[in-house]
């Protein structure tokens, strides 16, 4: 058994509610709204540094800057020798909040920002702060460069309109990667594992993600029927949180998770083709090299941010 990333979800809740966004429609269940004690991150965090744990991701689904100790946990993720990054809407992180993100050793802070002007920004984040959030960006860079941090500034955009991309790309740039300096991904849209239509259409062969196999774990800050830290195959099944769940980190290890009945049942799907209904709509299932639009970073089609594997080495 071996975890080279672990996305643990501080917080499951958000502050915003965008239009592709399983969050905002068909919303998540209260269930899974929760924030994650310190001790059962750590406790998360330890297992599976033991397992060669390279990177933690804090955000999993929800909002991880609407957890106030979020310092903490990044402290407890560089205590275990790995790198800690979060994707994050960047709303709240301004001022001495910001500059404790900083201070904690953040390896990686991408701000997820799916508009490429004002009024783009507002008509699918349904917030009106494209222009505070660059500013938060531009800030966190700034201070990085005056402490000598190591911490890199990120942002994120997924193409509103597939027949209007060359523009996207030159406005995105132009209005929020050369003002921030962001290292930057721009995306096509995905279908959030069938929960969401978007305009595009994934093209291509229908195989396993590799997911399953890839020494790669998900886990949610709330679960059912009162447990917490619901293991779930990945960040694509938000809208189907109660149905994919594998195992409760409350009830069990993260290696009695692993190699349990519902994760095997997950690979054995995978295997055969016969894929679980939270799984059987996701375009993830499609292999199309052409969803990274640009990127002037180190986005990779099959890869995870701050990992060495390849997704595509687990795919038959």
């Amino acid at each position: 058994m071996r975890i080279e990333r672990a996305v643990i979800e501080v917080n499951g809740g958000c502050n915003y509610s965008c239009d592709m966004c399983p969050q905002s429609s068909p919303g998540r269940s209260k269930h899974f709204l929760k924030k994650m004690s310190v001790p059962m991150f750590e406790r998360v965090v330890a297992e599976c540094a033991e397992k060669g744990l390279e990177v933690v991701n804090l955000e999993g689904s929800g909002e991880a800057t609407l957890n106030r100790n979020l310092p903490e946990y990044i402290r407890i993720v560089k205590k275990y020798g790995a790198k800690a990054y979060i994707f994050s809407n960047g709303y709240r992180v301004e001022g001495d909040f910001m500059r404790e993100i900083v201070d904690a050793g953040i390896d990686l802070f991408r701000f997820s920002v799916i508009g490429y002007d004002q009024m783009s920004y507002m008509t699918w984040m349904n917030t009106d702060a494209f222009n505070r959030v660059r500013n938060n960006a531009f800030e966190m860079q700034q201070y990085i460069n005056k402490v000598g941090a190591e911490s890199v500034v990120g942002s994120y955009h997924l193409i509103l309109d597939d027949n209007n991309i060359e523009h996207e790309v030159e406005q995105y740039k132009n209005n929020f990667v050369d003002v921030v300096g962001s290292a930057a991904d721009i995306w096509k849209m995905h279908n959030w594992s069938g929960v969401y239509n978007p305009d595009y259409a994934r093209e291509g062969k229908k195989k396993t993600c590799g997911r399953p196999f890839s020494p790669d774990i998900v886990v949610r800050a709330g679960g059912l029927d009162g447990k917490s830290g619901a293991v779930h195959p990945c960040c694509q099944v938000l809208g189907n949180d109660e149905d994919a769940v594998l195992g409760h980190i409350s009830e069990n290890t993260v290696e009695e998770i692993w190699y349990g009945k519902e994760y095997e049942a997950l690979r054995e799907s995978h295997r055969t083709g016969n894929y679980t209904s939270y799984c059987d709509g996701c375009d993830f299932l499609i292999d199309d090299p052409e969803v990274l639009v640009w990127t002037n970073a180190d986005a990779h089609t099959h890869k995870m941010k701050g990992t060495s594997f390849n997704l595509a080495d687990y795919r038959f």
